[in-house]
């Protein structure tokens, strides 16, 4: 009897690992992917910065395909803020730092000139936020990162289960 349930808690310890383990592959695709959403963003920003407008509508075209990239890094931003984890407020102020250096200045203004020290801030801000996100990745699988999502799951599951005030 004894063999029995030892091999029931190895089966359902193995199951609960695997599990774990598919679950942070899954952040990690999600991480890889919001890179190359940073890397789109910069390198249009890096574009619109390196060339002067020759007109509204080549400056109102620039800039929306800038906008659009820019849009394309949002829509992860919450789940890879709680990936991060630890280094949550580093990718937080990365994000940040990024955005205001792709968008600040003469931005969206016809009259605006090239600005190479803009653009190389730009890529300067991804490359730093994309080293945060490497790092995150490669933490994925620690006992560090796995008691964190043991005890954000343990506050998600309280706060949607508990009791009510």
């Amino acid at each position: 009897m004894d063999k029995v349930i030892i091999a029931l808690f190895a089966f359902l310890g193995g199951a609960v690992f695997q599990n774990y383990r598919a679950a942070r592959s899954e952040e990690g695709a999600l991480i890889n992917e919001h890179i190359k959403d940073i890397e789109k963003f910069s390198d249009a920003a890096q574009s619109y910065w390196l060339k002067t407008p020759k007109d509204e509508e080549e400056e109102a075209a620039s800039a929306a395909r800038v906008r659009v990239a820019h849009a394309g890094t949002t829509f992860l931003y919450e789940d890879i803020s709680r990936i991060c984890a630890a280094r949550c407020d580093r990718y937080q102020k990365g994000m940040k730092a990024l955005y205001h250096s792709a968008t600040g200045g003469a931005f969206e203004s016809a009259k605006r000139n090239m600005d190479a020290e803009r653009a190389m801030a730009t890529a300067d801000c991804a490359a730093k936020l994309i080293h945060t996100l490497r790092v995150s990745r490669s933490d994925l699988l620690s006992i560090r990162h796995m008691a964190r999502v043991i005890k954000w799951w343990f506050q998600e599951l309280w706060r949607n289960h508990g009791p009510k005030p």
